[in-house]
């Protein structure tokens, strides 16, 4: 199962004349859409935005992917049985030895089978082995980590160029370098709808190519015939820019002893696209990058991830504490604030409080002289012919005590005083609310008793 393809790419070219920077949107399905393309000189910087990544990295995932300079690379061409892709590198490793101009231990390599072109079944695969000097390229990835650009592969554009080139029939398929690579070509045999050969010619000044690139091509034309693979004379086919097709054509046409064609390359923005599509797809199997590279990269975001999501919650928390302590010190002039109208209205407050109380003491002594008033109205409407009061008194402001004397023979009429009273009414409610049972005793003289009562009042002032 493959794994989704990221959400973005960016493929960077970084020479020593030139840096050009391509940014890409990938859809679910993997294709590659363009979004921003940054050119300039190789000492500027890359825009962080969109190389660097962070704890959005979690979220919408970024690929990084650097081309590395075709003059430190080394294109050797193979057959191997075919077979999955980790028997693939055991055996590619097996035969390093035989292979790479190199010692093993010097080298960074990998392998990128190569789609055959021809309805013969066959047990064998054909795989490009790239080879490069793992100083050039360590040196190589020092420079991009410099630039901030932290690389999760590291392709050859030469390699997807071979690749996407269209092969009609057979011949030698001569792609000539550009910019500092200007002095070199690429050379691809394609024979028997398979990939034979690879080489990657440097030459010297122009007047020298004919002889340098002849000479090249004899040699390959030799070995092919000794592996059984070159069976006729070869046809060129030049893959060039307008601009340096006069030049090749050239040298070329006085190799050849036929017409030489002529194809355009993709254009540097194509081949981005096509490096970044293969990529996302998982298409592409040749990385440069070595493992304790990617390993080591993994770890730095990683750690870079916990680190700012630490400093972030570290932000949080001083925020916390600061809004914490605004709070407070608001809550503390508030209480400031309080306290001055407290102590402004104590004085007033302690003065209202005063006032209320004698108001409240005028009132008991306005409703205890009208309940007194009224109850010796009442006392002594109700008192009988025949009886005497005495003595009237308030006690605590709520009862009234009586005191009279009686003659003996009228006795009786106690109670009926005594109801009287229960029965005293004042504004229709009684004036009373409870009026204790009589009690009487021998008086001064032999047929007078002394007599005594207690009422309780109901007034509402009183209450």
């Amino acid at each position: 199962m493959k794994p989704s393809p990221p959400n973005a790419c960016n493929v960077l070219d970084l020479a020593a004349d030139r840096r050009r920077l391509w940014c890409f949107d990938i859809g679910g399905d993997g294709k590659a859409e363009l979004d921003e393309e940054f050119a300039g000189l190789p000492g500027d910087a890359l825009p962080d935005q969109h190389v660097a990544k962070d704890w959005r990295a979690l979220f919408s995932s970024r690929l990084n992917l650097a081309w590395l300079p075709a003059g430190s690379v080394f294109l050797r061409v193979a057959q191997f049985p075919k077979c999955d892709r980790a028997e693939l590198l055991a055996m590619v490793e097996l035969a390093l030895e035989k292979i790479s101009p190199l010692p093993v231990a010097q080298i960074a390599w990998t392998v990128e089978p190569v789609p055959t072109r021809t309805t013969v079944p066959s047990e064998m695969q054909t795989v490009i082995v790239l080879i490069a000097a793992r100083n050039e390229v360590e040196k190589f990835l020092g420079t991009l980590e410099g630039r901030g650009f932290l690389a999760d592969r590291l392709e050859v554009p030469l390699l997807h160029q071979v690749l996407a080139t269209k092969v009609e029939g057979e011949g030698a398929w001569v792609y000539p370098g550009s910019g500092t690579d200007a002095h070199s070509c690429l050379v691809a045999w394609w024979f028997g709808g398979e990939l034979r050969s690879l080489t990657l010619v440097k030459l010297t000044a122009p007047e020298h190519w004919q002889r340098e690139l002849g000479e090249v091509l004899t040699k390959s034309a030799w070995a092919g015939e000794l592996e059984g693979w070159l069976t006729s004379a070869p046809r060129f086919r030049l893959v060039s820019v307008p601009e340096d097709q006069e030049v090749w054509l050239r040298v070329l046409s006085d190799l050849s002893d036929g017409p030489v064609d002529v194809t355009k390359p993709c254009e540097p923005a194509a081949l981005a696209t096509l490096s970044a599509q293969r990529a996302a797809r998982g298409e592409s199997l040749a990385n440069l990058l070595p493992a304790e590279f990617t390993t080591r990269y993994r770890q730095q975001f990683v750690d870079s991830v916990w680190m700012r999501g630490l400093g972030a919650l570290v932000v949080l928390y001083l925020l916390g504490v600061a809004v914490f302590f605004a709070m407070l010190w608001r809550a503390e002039t508030q209480k400031q604030d309080l306290e001055i109208r407290v102590a402004s209205l104590s004085g007033s407050y302690t003065n209202a409080l005063v006032t209320r109380a004698r108001i409240q003491v005028l009132q008991e002594q306005i409703a205890l002289k009208y309940a007194a008033i009224e109850s010796l109205k009442a006392v002594s409407a109700k008192l009988p012919e025949g009886m005497q009061l005495t003595d009237f008194a308030f006690q605590r402001g709520r009862k009234v005590a009586l005191r009279g004397l009686v003659p003996a023979d009228q006795i009786s009429k106690l109670t009926d005083y005594s109801a009287a009273l229960q029965a005293a009414t004042l504004n229709g409610v009684p004036l009373f609310k409870s009026v204790s049972a009589p009690s009487s005793g021998s008086g001064g003289a032999p047929n007078q008793f002394n007599w005594n009562l207690s009422c309780e009042l109901r007034g509402p002032e009183l209450e």
